[in-house]
């Protein structure tokens, strides 16, 4: 007779009896014998709520809970009776845990919640582990976010942002190509597709402060700047159209709010005061607020200025308001009501034409313009075309890591819910219904994800804090409001409510799928086995995910590792690099001699050079219109562009590049007639292949230029490019205002450059725009995929973590599920290293399935990454091979250390517990 059918058959004192020979004391025993007789249960259903009663005490008990205390919180024993005879049995009762009958869902929701926390207060150490492995996927997943919200989603605040259009020329090396300041001006004077047409052209001006003498970012705009865009003044005014016209430019400045704050603390009676810039005073006038920012997203302006005052600001031997030949105006202009986009092309191609036909400026080379809706454009196209596939990837690879971080939590909702199967069961068997129990096991998995979101919104944060605090090489800062708006706070909420409803539904559902008897007959099993199998499957999906991931971050940094080994043909010498602004515009051979002077005097300085531009200059390059006899111009041209810079006789040697042939310049060359000048090998190839190009001429602007040495051919514009043309032209005078000066050194050439830029600082006709050394100016191009490789190790990295830690917790589960089996083993004389195989090989085996898996999901997601990979391929066999490598080492880690531990049980204890 089995042991349910006794129970229907006894009284109330036979059942008290065995309740007591249960090991129940006897207020519990009793109060078993009450419910169970008074459910009106038939027979075969009392013997079933009997075992489901002790075993809800027993493990009362077992948790230090007095007799008293467990019988105070059960409730009366009549009520718990009737719940549980109703024949609905579609609620429990709230004194047996459950939700009551038909409660309000807020109610519902409300004891849910306060159950679920007094749960995670008595399992601090589960908690803390859900709640950090969460906020580390959120946390990642919501700080790109943040950046995607500030640089793309939130925008500007201007007015009607969709009849905004910006204006690019197309020419066959620069698709999207900046205007000259005059070419602005035509196209705001004939085309009338436009209600205003604006202009924008970046720089930086020194501002002394405070003693020191800081560099500001600077945009010169047109008059009309602020009303095209719509913006208004935080404080006082802006400009207006009387404001920019040429010839009667006031010297009027508005200040960004950051700079206003940072510089002036906020002061509103600013306006109408006088700062200088340049030595040259300048009349605040108003205030542009933050929410604008500035034509650059991510980079706010401190000052803006009236583009009429370019040369006053710039001061050169060039007149920028006439020069077709200093392309650096960025064109924006909204649409005239009715008008479309392509209307307005028609217009602007009409004026480019008219340009064209006066073979003026780059139209002379038949550029063409560009139109773009602004709501295409992040911060500017060709930038955009690296960001987007970056962005992108840094999307699908945070994504990831989230995924690794909610497949952590299911595993370990998994693991919990074989320790409450017992009670999980005995609710069931009191009247709870199964959807009652998924709902507040939803409840309890969504706390636990809102928690790890909090850590991961102040994660997030934190970290794209500490990334924007670094030194980055870039000649304006990045200001980043990095803002906790409603979007990021809707979007952070949004992830951790779909982790906890998405992967905790499963554990729930499992959790409730229970045989009621055989939880209460038998401890050890109770569908173990598929929750196995379903853990198993999601640490092998954790350890594909994070083969992936190292696959990609493997390919980055092969392909870093390539970008290092090209040789760029210059700065093989230790050397620091100091770009200097001049304050008065030129560079007359007495203020050169004095620039060398003080850099030469700094210790540890080899020798000095400067030059007009730079290899490998991120800001802007020059160049100039060559022509050469015997040698044709390309189709419809009438001479090649060819890449330049004015340099001096100290240049080359200083910068490291070699001589082929002939000779080097020499101060002499400054004023000969012809012009001297040195051309790399690339150039002497182009124009006399297989001949001797010392002592042959060219001419630029009808002027004859000599070629007196050829010197090695050193990248240009990227270390990607083939051997590029480039004239180097002896001249000590530099028309730009600034220039460059290269200190080779013997030691460290940041030092030395931080050094030549504190000495030249002293003289007031100097102000330092940048200090650095020579072999960092190299790395900026490899900047990109510098940080692409630094964030994908960092998530690889933490995907892995967590993909060990799902590991380790399954072998971990293994050995306590087991620890019966190996007890059994190890008596009989099983060898203590065979158990550990067993159980590293059972971890093993998940791993090594995961692994195969990912591994061509990473050779896919290589291809699709290709476009940011330089000098290897998505099939890059160091990649692919060594990516399995890690990931089998630390799962195998991860396996090892709880199967050792199992191979240390006392199999008495392990018996003896039994």
């Amino acid at each position: 007779m089995s042991g349910d059918s006794l129970v229907g058959r006894m009284d109330r004192l036979g059942i008290e009896r065995l309740a007591r020979s249960r090991g129940l004391p006897e207020a519990l025993a009793t109060r078993v014998a009450d419910v169970v007789v008074n459910t009106g249960l038939p027979e075969d259903r009392r013997g079933e709520v009997f075992d489901e009663l002790v075993a809800h005490f027993q493990d009362g008990l077992a948790a230090g809970h007095s007799p008293e205390a467990l019988v105070a919180r059960f409730g009366e024993a009549g009520i718990a009776a009737r719940a549980i005879g109703r024949s609905e049995r579609t609620v429990t009762a709230v004194e047996m845990g459950g939700n009551g009958p038909r409660d309000a869902w807020p109610r519902r929701v409300g004891r849910d919640v306060r159950y679920a926390i007094r749960r995670f207060a008595a399992r601090p150490l589960f908690t803390a582990i859900a709640v950090a492995s969460l906020g580390i996927g959120i946390g990642a997943n919501t700080a790109m976010f943040t950046l995607v919200n500030d640089v793309v989603l939130a925008g500007q605040s201007v007015e009607r942002p969709g009849e905004l259009v910006d204006l690019y020329a197309e020419t066959a090396e620069y698709p999207f190509n900046v205007f000259s300041t005059p070419d602005y001006f035509d196209f705001a004077r004939e085309v009338r597709a436009f209600s205003g047409l604006a202009a924008s052209k970046f720089s930086l001006v020194p501002y002394q402060i405070d003693g020191r003498v800081e560099r500001l970012s600077v945009e010169l705009v047109s008059g009309n700047y602020f009303e095209v865009l719509g913006v208004r003044p935080k404080v006082g005014r802006l400009f207006v159209a009387a404001d920019g016209d040429r010839g009667t430019a006031a010297p009027v400045v508005a200040l960004g709010e950051r700079a206003w704050r940072r510089l002036f603390g906020g002061d509103e009676s600013i306006v109408g005061r006088t700062i200088r810039l340049r030595g040259a005073p300048y009349t605040v006038i108003g205030v542009v607020p933050t929410s604008y920012g500035g034509r650059l997203r991510g980079m706010a302006t401190d000052l803006y200025l009236p583009i009429t005052l370019v040369n006053q600001l710039e001061p050169g031997s060039t007149d920028q308001l006439v020069d077709r030949n200093t392309q650096g105006t960025f064109v924006r202009g909204r649409l005239a009501p009715g008008t479309t986009i392509v209307q307005a092309r028609v217009e602007v191609e009409r004026v480019a034409a008219d340009l064209s036909a006066q073979r003026v400026g780059q139209w002379e080379f038949g550029a063409r313009p560009v139109l773009l809706p602004v709501s295409e454009v992040i911060v500017y196209p060709p930038l955009d075309r690296l960001l987007k596939p970056l962005g992108a990837m840094l999307l699908v690879v945070v994504a990831l890591v989230l995924l690794v971080a909610c497949a952590n939590l299911a595993s370990f909702l998994l693991a919990r819910a074989v320790e409450r199967r017992k009670e999980i069961a005995v609710r069931l068997a009191l009247g709870a219904t199964r959807g009652q129990l998924i709902s507040q096991l939803l409840v309890e998995t969504v706390l636990l994800a809102l928690f790890g979101g909090a850590m991961g919104l102040y994660l997030g944060r934190a970290a794209l804090q500490a990334v924007l605090a670094s030194e980055l090489p870039f000649p304006m800062p990045i200001t980043l409001a990095l803002a906790v708006d409603a979007r990021v706070l809707a979007f952070s909420v949004g992830v951790s409510v779909a982790a906890g409803l998405v992967f905790g539904l499963l554990p729930a559902l499992q959790s409730t799928r229970l045989d009621l008897a055989t939880v209460i007959r038998d401890e050890a099993t109770g569908g173990g086995r598929a929750r196995w199998s379903l853990r198993n499957g999601l640490v092998g999906a954790q350890v594909a995910v994070s083969m992936v991931l190292m696959v990609v971050a493997g390919l980055l940094i092969r392909s870093l590792d390539q970008v290092r080994r090209v040789d760029p043909g210059f700065g093989r010498n230790p050397a620091g690099l100091v770009w200097i602004g001049l304050d008065d515009g030129s560079a007359e051979p007495g203020v050169t001699n004095r620039l060398r002077e003080l850099a030469a005097a700094v210790p540890g300085v080899v020798r000095v050079g400067l030059g007009g531009n730079i290899h490998l200059n991120t800001l802007g390059d020059q160049s100039i219109a060559v022509t050469v006899d015997g040698v044709e111009p390309p189709p419809g041209e009438p001479f090649f562009l060819i890449d330049r810079s004015d340099v001096d006789s100290g240049f080359i040697t200083a910068m490291g590049i070699g001589l082929r042939s002939g000779r080097l310049l020499t101060g002499a060359d400054d004023d000969s007639v012809p012009r001297a000048a040195l051309v790399n090998e690339a150039f002497a190839e182009k124009f006399w292949p297989g001949r001797d190009a010392v002592g042959r001429r060219f001419r630029n602007a009808g002027r004859e230029v000599t070629v007196v040495g050829v010197v090695e051919t050193a990248k240009v514009r990227t270390l990607a490019e083939e051997g590029r043309p480039f004239v180097y032209l002896a001249n000590s005078r530099f028309r730009y205002g600034n220039v460059w000066l290269v200190a080779e050194t013997r030691g460290d050439g940041a030092a030395v450059a931080a050094a030549v830029a504190k000495v030249v600082a002293t003289d007031p006709r100097f102000f330092v725009l940048q200090a650095r050394s020579l072999e960092a100016h190299i790395e900026v191009l490899s900047l990109p995929l510098r940080m692409g490789a630094n964030a994908l190790i960092g998530f690889a990295g933490l995907a892995l973590v967590l993909a060990a830690i799902g590991l380790y917790g399954a072998v971990a589960y293994s050995v306590a599920q087991r620890s019966r089996e190996i007890g059994i083993r190890v008596s009989l004389g099983a060898d203590r290293g065979s158990v550990i195989r067993l159980l590293l090989w059972g971890g093993l085996r998940v791993a090594l399935v995961g692994a195969a898996i990912g591994l061509p999901l990473a050779a896919l997601a290589g291809r699709l990454f290709e476009r940011v990979l330089f000098g290897v391929g998505a099939f890059d066999p160091v990649a692919l091979a060594g990516a399995p490598v890690v990931v089998v080492a630390v799962a195998a880690l991860a396996a090892y250390l709880p199967a050792r531990r199992a191979g240390r049980l006392s199999p008495i204890a392990v018996l003896r517990g039994e």
